[in-house]
């Protein structure tokens, strides 16, 4: 059910609260509710965009630039799961070499995953050589306001309050005793024995952050929140072509055949022989023809004698030309971190965010790195040229055109130092609240997040149900 007011919910007849409506937060109170468990969601904004809402995402960006983060994320029912791209798939299993889980601790919530997103559990995999495999992505058109909003009216297990910001935590002895959150142009208390933050890869960190400074002792003061923030560095790192006919020819019926662009990853081979990131690049099936005599002029000045073959093709349909695009896996740094602003405040008179970022060198040579040898293949194989850009290639920088993938800042693991929920998702040292989202990744991987967020609060909602039923 959907409320306007406080004085309706009697929050004793519900042993969780969740905070944010986005696909993490929505994601475990269905669960529950699957359970026979009741939950309240709890979301700042309202059921469809605003623009007043929307201003409350303002921050600052100090170091390199990205997306703004009043437009990369949204504040509304949904969550940002209303513009997100919908490329879905499980992160490979040498990305959590870091993490305290495993992809193995994940995979049995693939089916449940999937059918959220209303894309097929199958995300085919064919090796190219050591170094290279070409994947599939799902593409899924879910928003969760569109799908579940009606379900939720309906639903007597999930209740959810709009227009309701969290402000902070209260508590004492390593136990939440009330949540702040202010509705109406008044504060209220919010009491349960379980909470859950899922608010998303910036706001999880601010909340948190604002809770130490409000009630110091709660919250253990080492615990690192905010930092080893991250993104997916998303670039056009060149231009090239692939014979799409003789990659068919080569791979045979382990060829993965769909409409839309031809996507290659980087294999663990080549990780850990490079000693690199992961990255993957995808080439796009239906380039606009105007762009082909300029991807021609450059290819000629590297490989001439192709360069002319290309010529004579260049109308037939099984040649492939364009732009590369490229996901980037970003390394965790400390000086990569969400803070408060000491002087200016929101509306609701919390401190606005601090995102101070700064691009990785380790992501450009994984760049460089990948299109040396994914074009070292092309050429042994004879299935296309590729050139990458200039400034890739000298290793002196790379033009983010994203920056909407927001990942750590309560990343997952087991020393507290250097992490800030454990491998259950709670919070070090907190016994009754836990984070869902993309905050708590460890590493990123290069693999377009959401997939893995709704695995992570599919186990979330396994472990609640546990603590309730002990």
């Amino acid at each position: 059910m959907i409320f306007r007011k406080f004085q309706d919910i009697d929050f004793n007849n519900f042993p969780v609260v969740i905070f944010g409506s986005g696909p993490a937060g929505m994601t475990v109170a269905l669960e529950l509710e699957k359970k026979n468990i009741s939950s309240v969601i709890i979301e700042a904004g309202e059921s469809e965009y605003s623009e007043d809402s929307q201003d409350q995402y303002n921050g600052k960006i100090i170091g390199d630039n990205i997306a703004d983060l009043s437009s990369s994320r949204l504040r509304q029912l949904g969550g940002t799961s209303g513009h997100w791209g919908g490329w879905s798939k499980p992160m490979e299993a040498y990305n959590f070499k870091n993490w305290p889980i495993k992809k193995e601790d994940l995979d049995p919530y693939n089916t449940k995953t999937c059918s959220i997103l209303n894309i097929k559990n199958q995300f085919k995999k064919t090796k190219l050589n050591n170094y290279f495999n070409q994947i599939e992505f799902k593409y899924s058109t879910v928003r969760f306001a569109e799908k579940y909003k009606t379900y939720i009216e309906k639903s007597k297990k999930i209740h959810l309050i709009l227009n309701c910001q969290l402000s902070h935590f209260e508590g004492s002895e390593k136990k939440i005793q009330s949540a702040i959150c202010l509705f109406n142009n008044s504060s209220k208390k919010i009491k349960s024995k379980y909470f859950i933050l899922a608010c998303g890869g910036i706001e999880n960190s601010r909340i948190l952050l604002w809770t130490k400074e409000k009630n110091g002792s709660l919250i253990n003061k080492n615990l690192p929140v905010g930092q080893y923030w991250m993104n997916h560095p998303w670039i056009i790192s060149g231009i090239g072509l692939i014979n799409k006919k003789k990659l068919k020819s080569k791979l045979n019926d382990q060829f993965i055949d769909y409409d839309g662009p031809l996507h290659f990853a980087a294999s663990k081979n080549l990780i850990e022989e490079k000693k690199i990131l992961s990255a993957a690049i995808y080439m796009n099936a239906k380039e606009d023809t105007k762009l082909y005599k300029e991807i021609i002029k450059d290819i000629l000045c590297i490989a001439p004698e192709y360069g002319k073959k290309i010529a004579h093709l260049i109308f037939k349909k099984d040649l492939k030309c364009g732009n590369i695009f490229m996901n980037i896996e970003e390394p965790p740094s400390k000086n990569n971190r969400i803070k408060l602003d000491p002087h200016e405040r929101d509306k609701l008179n919390i401190p606005v965010v601090n995102l101070f970022y700064n691009k990785s060198k380790e992501s450009l040579l994984a760049a460089k790195t990948f299109l040396e040898e994914f074009g070292n293949f092309c050429i042994k194989e004879d299935l296309g040229r590729i050139a990458a850009k200039e400034n890739i290639y000298n290793l002196d920088d790379f033009k983010n055109m994203g920056g909407y993938h927001h990942l750590g800042g309560t990343n997952m693991g087991i020393n507290k130092s250097i992490s800030v929920v454990n491998s259950k998702l709670k919070v070090h040292d907190i016994n009754n609240l836990y984070i869902a989202g993309s905050s708590n990744f460890t590493t990123g991987g290069y693999t377009n997040p959401t997939y893995t967020i709704i695995q992570l609060s599919l186990r979330l909602a396994d472990e609640l149900h546990s603590k309730l039923n002990t």
